[in-house]
């Protein structure tokens, strides 16, 4: 071990030295001495070939100088020994990234006995079937003759076609899992990395996307990168993205039973199981072009430092961009979180007025917490030398922020990297560039969220605080002079203000008005920043949307208004009515089908003044009748294993118990089984139990009442009137 000084220092303003070692293992026993010892070290979180990367700003690709040394050992990718290495100093217009993708699929019996794999790529289709050929079949099919030599053909077929990047559904967690369990089983060396290299796990039986080992490529699981890429579904089953996405979904009759089909197929008609196969891969591939996932996870890449294919890691993103700058400006990272018990509020959350309005306007902050970021100067380099300067007196050099946080006007890294991703957004807008664009608003929006996050260094209230507590402020002053121009702002929440533009039908352009508004606040706060604080003001307050007609209910048995819950409906550029829920059932995938239909199609007649007590009437008739048992049905996923739920009455869970039953297998227990299920006069019962007893009295009660009271409301009825007015006519 080697110790040098350097002219670095810790937030404490103590000076450090730097600690040189040879061996990673070395570095372990190294940090497990010093916590012994009590001893702080600083930024051991920091593996070594990350710190190299960070150091020199290097993000996805490299150019460099080495020697490749020669392992001799089978299976063993050639070492290079870098000897310089740097950003490339290319333009990226200059290469041409062609990256090779595969989208792969397999198909199995429910013991996990391989009967086929698909493989889709551009204008390529290939299926590997067990079996014997068989007439009239797909002209992509490849038969074997067992699993085993399904396997063997996967292997040679990747040192063939030698994909850069594989996308799936659930391909790490089923397939790459599933396939390297047979090989274990079957004792095959899983040959697919680049270079014959072989497919392991970090984490023995940990089969996870960060504990793939798959040298030379890279997976991306469709489900996981959707949600990096902040996309939303009730549910992220292949069949139900597709749907959405595509219009279009699985190749098979029955996707609710798929499993028992796909074995029927298997056995009956293969080839229909091989369409089957290579559609559900090509569905993959189809939704990874329309949203541009490929693209999105590049574009993350080169702007975080974090490797290709790596999803999540929001803290290592903010390190990859901060550090360096933190150590050009004399300091390292803390050790350890400042703050202790110590946390700051959330957003603002304004209490609403409750009723039905007529021309509502949406005005939104634009990116609001990196905005205050870059305005107020929040930094932790800059809270640090804030304090210090406090203790010193020089309070006036200084941005006051909340909880005693002062930040230092003198170069803060923070407001310059977030005013850097800003312009690297237009620029990206500008150039119609949608995956650059939506990864730089992501990476924007979650600094507020690693600052306020006790698993990152940096984490101090003071910082998190002034940011959302800044919120708070710029959110009640902006409905202050909104109100001062003779609006009226109905609700509020974090950076979104709702506002009421009154009985006033001289408006004759509402788009026009919403944004002489918008720009009047915005210029208000660009001279309130200047005589407050002498700062350049980055809020820009934006005109959203126009509701013809907003309803914000009240909190159930209560006349106060509800939060984070409305409905509003705007008119479409061919004239049709389009309705926005925010929070209500209608948008809640643990509500009935028919609760959510019937909440939908209230609102909607209302809006157009069409009677709602008759449809309702018809549809409560309907559901007494058993007409409506289809939509009666719960769809629930299980988060944790059955056993490990602590409300044992939760229905999907008894649900979820007494479909392992059924089936005489404990699958529908484990976490992540989706559980069908009714509410009958004996409770919750699985579909699959084929329950006659479904108790329409619950359903009308629990979830048709809590969605037609407000709506009745407005009309001046009353639910309970409705029903009983029923009952009397029976």
């Amino acid at each position: 071990m080697k110790s040098e000084a350097i002219s670095l220092a810790s937030f404490a303003h103590e000076p450090v030295c730097a600690l040189y070692l040879k061996t990673n293992n070395q570095l372990k026993g190294l940090t497990r001495v010093a916590n012994d010892l009590g001893i702080t070290l600083f930024e051991t979180d920091i593996k070594p070939e990350q710190r190299y990367l960070i150091e020199r700003f290097i993000a996805l690709d490299i150019e460099c100088i080495g020697v490749y040394q020669n392992t001799n050992v089978d299976n063993v990718l050639p070492l290079m020994v870098i000897e310089r290495a740097r950003k490339p100093v290319y333009k990226s217009t200059d290469v041409d990234m062609k990256l090779s993708v595969i989208s792969l699929d397999f198909e199995c019996s429910f013991e996990g006995e391989l009967y086929s794999v698909a493989l889709y790529g551009e204008q390529y289709q290939r299926v590997f079937m067990v079996g014997e050929p068989q007439s009239n079949s797909h002209d992509f099919i490849v038969w074997v003759k067992d699993e085993v030599d399904l396997i063997h053909h996967l292997i040679a077929w990747f040192g063939q076609y030698d994909p850069d990047i594989i996308i799936g559904w659930a391909v790490v967690t089923f397939d790459l899992a599933l396939l390297y369990r047979r090989c274990v089983l079957h004792q095959i060396p899983l040959l697919i990395g680049r270079g014959r290299t072989e497919l392991s796990w970090k984490v023995s039986d940990k089969y996870r996307p960060e504990t793939l080992s798959l040298p030379g490529r890279v997976v991306l699981d469709g489900i996981d990168w959707l949600k990096a890429a902040f996309y939303q579904f009730d549910s992220f089953s292949l069949e139900s993205v597709s749907r959405q996405l595509l219009n279009e979904g699985k190749a098979i009759d029955h996707v609710e039973n798929r499993g028992q089909e796909i074995t029927t197929l298997f056995h009956t008609d293969k080839n229909a199981l091989a369409f089957y196969n290579i559609t559900d891969s090509r569905l993959v591939w189809d939704i990874f072009e329309k949203t541009q996932l490929i693209d999105f996870a590049i574009e993350r890449a080169k702007l975080t430092g974090l490797e290709f294919g790596r999803v999540g890691a929001s803290i290592a993103a903010f390190y990859h961009l901060y550090l360096p700058h933190l150590h050009r400006s004399g300091f390292v990272a803390p050790a350890q979180p400042a703050s202790h018990g110590l946390e700051s509020p959330g957003g603002y959350v304004m209490s609403s007025i409750p009723g039905y309005y007529k021309n509502v306007l949406v005005l939104d902050f634009k990116s609001l917490y990196p905005s205050i970021i870059r305005t107020f100067l929040i930094d932790p380099k800059g809270l640090v030398e804030g304090l210090k300067s406090v203790e010193q007196g020089e309070v006036n050099m200084n941005v006051p922020g909340y909880l005693g946080a002062h930040f230092s006007r003198d170069n803060p890294i923070l407001p310059a990297l977030v005013a850097k991703l800003a312009a690297q957004r237009e620029n990206a807008k500008a150039d119609k560039n949608a995956p650059l664009s939506q990864a730089i608003k992501i990476i924007m929006n979650s600094l507020y969220g690693v600052l306020g996050s006790r698993g990152c260094v940096f984490h101090d209230a003071k910082l998190a605080s002034s940011i959302t507590m800044r919120g708070h402020q710029i959110m009640k002053l902006t409905k202050l002079w909104i109100e001062e121009d003779g609006f009226q702002v109905i609700y509020g929440d974090t950076d979104s203000t709702f506002v009421w533009l009154g009985d006033n039908h001289g408006i004759t352009n509402i788009a026009e008005l919403g944004q002489q508004l918008a720009d009047k606040v915005t210029a208000r706060w660009r001279d309130w920043c200047k005589y407050e604080y002498q700062l350049e003001s980055f809020l820009e307050l934006e005109f959203e949307t126009h509701f013809d007609q907003f309803i914000m209910p009240t909190l159930r048995g209560s006349d106060e208004g509800s939060k984070k819950r409305y409905v509003g409906a705007s008119i479409n550029d061919d004239e049709t009515l389009k309705l926005t829920f925010k929070g209500m059932e209608q948008v809640r995938s643990d509500w009935s089908p028919i609760a959510r239909k019937m909440q939908f199609r209230l609102y909607e007649m209302f809006f157009k003044g069409e009677d709602v007590v008759d449809y309702l009437r018809e549809e409560l008739d309907a559901i007494k009748k058993g007409d409506r048992d289809l939509e009666l049905v719960f769809n629930k996923r299980l988060r944790r294993h059955a056993e490990d739920y602590t409300a044992k009455s939760s229905p999907h869970v008894k649900a979820a118990k007494q479909l392992a039953q059924i089936q005489g297998t404990d699958k529908a227990t484990r976490k992540g089984a989706k559980i069908r299920y009714l509410m009958t006069t004996t409770g919750a019962q699985t579909v699959e139990a084929k329950p006659n007893n479904i108790d329409y009295e619950y359903y009308i009660s629990k979830q048709i009442q809590p969605i037609a009271e407000p709506i009745l409301q407005l009309c001046g009825q009353s639910f309970d009137t409705l029903v009983n007015d029923q009952l009397t006519l029976l």
